[in-house]
């Protein structure tokens, strides 16, 4: 898909929303708190709304290094990051793996830095007033940053996911068949025999269990501890997405189900290619060709 189909997705919700078309809408865009290319991918979608007429701002942390632009405004807040700590952070999760640590406890502990940083903002009453006086039609969630669905229901803003990837499949409504779609982290392929569909149902079985009782818990204590109303369940928020953008490619994905309000914007990046500079060959006199 083109990149201007993605503000026109963005468009077509804000239309129900929002009583007039001839509107600028303001957006604000909770990027993860690392991962630098998703960030890229955010700005790229700034930048098309912003040729659309819609104003967007980032809620960064302070001391990210996030390069000014015409396309977007800047909100910071105090975070548990800044680019340089991130970055380290992120590149001794990276050694840890390839050193033979267990995958899964890493993540579990990048996951656990987001669920601070989220109890950072969000304990933040000054952000938290600034956010509210800007009156969003409409938050844009990276679900590696699960704290925009918490920002969102604060705010009382309708909310749109875009994700590298289907990362809760099961809580959005579309579990994929064990039988032929494997898991994250599993090894497999989609030619499993018995035993590893076995193997690929147990996977799924602990994934579900680290969501449901590991990650979204901690969502759910942040919730409650600053007293977030109306009172809501992160799981019910993960759900309440009017909106999933895949920036992947479904060609390059494993058949399985999906729901009218998933869309696949594989391609967003994309740009057409550049001529190729026209390169003259030497004259080569008295060459004679054998075969």
């Amino acid at each position: 898909m083109k990149s201007h189909g993605v503000p026109a997705l963005l468009v077509s919700l804000l239309w129900y929303f929002v009583p007039s078309p001839l509107w600028a809408a303001k957006i604000v865009v909770v990027p993860p708190i690392m991962f630098e290319s998703h960030l890229y991918i955010f700005k790229t979608l700034a930048s098309a709304l912003h040729a659309e007429g819609h104003d967007t701002v980032f809620l960064v942390s302070e001391g990210r290094e996030v390069p000014p632009s015409n396309h977007y405004r800047l909100q910071r807040y105090p975070g548990i990051f800044n680019s340089s700590s991130a970055d380290d952070f992120l590149q001794s999760k990276v050694r840890n793996i390839f050193s033979g640590q267990l995958t899964p406890l890493e993540l579990f502990d990048i996951l656990d830095h987001y669920s601070q940083n989220c109890d950072s903002v969000v304990g933040s009453l000054e952000v938290m007033e600034q956010l509210k006086r800007e009156r969003f039609d409409l938050l844009l969630v990276d679900p590696n940053e699960m704290c925009g669905f918490v920002i969102a229901h604060i705010l009382g803003v309708q909310y749109a996911v875009f994700s590298t990837g289907l990362w809760y499949p099961a809580e959005v409504g579309a579990p994929a068949p064990l039988s032929y779609v494997p898991e994250f982290n599993s090894l497999l392929t989609d030619r499993m025999s018995l035993p590893q569909r076995l193997v690929n149902t147990a996977v799924y079985l602990v994934s579900r269990f680290g969501v449901q009782f590991l990650v979204l818990p901690k969502y759910d204590r942040i919730m409650r501890k600053h007293d977030v109303q109306p009172p809501v369940s992160m799981h019910d928020l993960v759900q309440g997405s009017r909106l999933w953008m895949l920036c992947t490619d479904m060609a390059l994905e494993f058949p399985r189900p999906t729901l009218p309000h998933v869309v696949y914007v594989g391609g967003i990046l994309t740009k057409p290619p550049n001529p190729l500079t026209q390169v003259r060959l030497p004259s080569l006199p008295n060459v004679e060709v054998l075969f």
